[in-house]
């Protein structure tokens, strides 16, 4: 299992997530107003695709 932490944040025109991969944690920030979480969460999958299956969603509190 790995777990993603996931944030909605304000990112540059034209970067719609940004990710990092620490092997057992995978940390990615998306900006609501380029993508939608779930076309995130896709795009992140296609990218790191051992992820599909095995990933468990941790987001911050509001």
């Amino acid at each position: 299992m790995t777990d993603v932490q996931l944030e909605a944040i304000e990112l540059d025109g034209g970067i719609p997530l940004m990710y990092r991969d620490f092997g057992h944690r995978v940390r990615m920030a998306y900006d609501p107003q380029q993508i939608g979480r779930a076309e995130a969460l896709a795009l992140l999958c296609a990218r790191v695709p051992r992820l599909i299956g095995t990933m468990r969603l941790c987001e911050p509190e509001p």
